[in-house]
C-alpha cells in the first residue's frame, strides 16, 4: 500500500506538471493543485474506483511518514535537528493525508467544498496570535523549500531510494530525475512560505497562496512562460521520481 502511495503522489505531480507545462508551451492545459487533479478523476469513467485507490494508498503513504518519524526510522536521533527533520515528516505526512481524505470524501460525498491557502489563513487569523502562527509556518515552508533546493543541488536526497537494487547506470538518471524535481517542488514551496509570510504580517488572507496560486506567481515574473515552463517540467520530474520511489523505495 505504501508503494501504491508513492505511485498516487507521482502521478498527481506529473498530472499537475503536465497541466501547467501545456499551458507554459501554448497547447492548451491550466494551472491546478492536488484537488483540482482529484476533480479531474472524478470526471472520468471509472474514476471513482481510481480516486478511491489514490485515497486508501495516500492514506497508508501517510500514515508510513508519520511512522518513519516516530519510531525514528532513519536515525535522526533525539537531538534539535533530529527532531526538526522527524516534526517535518509528520508534518509532510499530515499533509499527504489531507489529499488522501479528500480522495475518499470525493468517492462518497461525490462534492466536496475544499479549501484554498486563503481560507485556511482567515480561520487562522480568527484566534489569539493566529497571524503570527501563519507567519512562523510560512518561514517554515519557506526553509525547508529552500533546503529541498540545497538538497537537489547535492544530490542528498536519496535515503528512500534502495540502491543496491539499481544498477549504476540506472541510478545515475533516476538520481538526476530526482535533482530536477525535488528542486522544482523546492522553488515552489519558497515562493507558498513567502506568501504565507506575507500574509501573516499584513493580516491578508487572500495573499495566502497554494501550491496553483504558487505557480501563477510564479508565470506572472519576467520571463514568466519560461520560468513556469520550467518549473512544471521539474514537477513531471517529481512525478517520475515518485513513481520510481513505488519501485525502488526501502519500504
Amino acid at each position: 500500500m505504501v508503494r501504491l502511495g508513492y505511485a498516487a503522489k507521482g502521478l498527481i505531480y506529473l498530472l499537475i506538471g503536465a497541466l501547467a507545462l501545456r499551458l507554459a508551451l501554448g497547447d492548451g492545459g491550466r494551472i491546478t493543485d492536488s484537488s483540482g487533479v482529484l476533480r479531474t478523476f472524478v470526471q472520468q469513467p471509472f474514476g471513482w474506483i481510481l480516486l478511491m485507490a489514490i485515497g486508501v494508498s495516500i492514506l497508508a503513504y501517510a500514515a508510513w511518514e508519520i511512522a518513519k518519524a516516530l519510531l525514528d526510522v532513519h536515525h535522526k536521533g533525539a537531538t534539535a535537528s533530529g527532531w526538526i527533520n522527524r516534526s517535518l515528516a509528520i508534518i509532510k505526512g499530515l499533509a499527504y493525508g489531507t489529499i488522501g481524505w479528500e480522495a475518499l470524501q470525493l468517492v462518497f460525498a461525490r462534492r466536496v467544498q475544499s479549501q484554498g491557502a486563503d481560507q485556511y489563513a482567515r480561520e487562522a487569523m480568527q484566534v489569539p496570535f493566529g497571524s503570527w502562527f501563519i507567519v512562523l509556518v510560512g518561514i517554515g515552508i519557506a526553509w525547508y523549500g529552500a533546503w529541498q533546493v540545497w538538497m537537489a543541488w547535492q544530490s542528498r536526497f536519496d535515503e528512500d531510494i534502495d540502491q543496491q537494487r539499481l544498477r549504476h547506470e540506472k541510478l545515475v538518471w533516476v538520481l538526476a530525475v530526482g535533482r530536477a524535481g525535488i528542486g522544482a517542488r523546492g522553488i515552489i514551496m519558497v515562493v507558498m512560505g513567502v506568501a504565507l509570510v506575507q500574509a501573516g504580517f499584513d493580516r491578508s488572507p487572500r495573499k495566502a497562496s497554494g501550491m496553483a496560486e504558487s505557480l501563477w506567481t510564479l508565470a506572472s515574473q519576467p520571463f514568466g512562460t519560461w520560468l513556469l515552463a520550467a518549473v512544471a517540467a521539474g514537477l513531471v520530474c517529481f512525478g517520475c521520481f515518485q513513481l520510481l520511489h513505488a519501485r525502488y523505495a526501502r519500504v
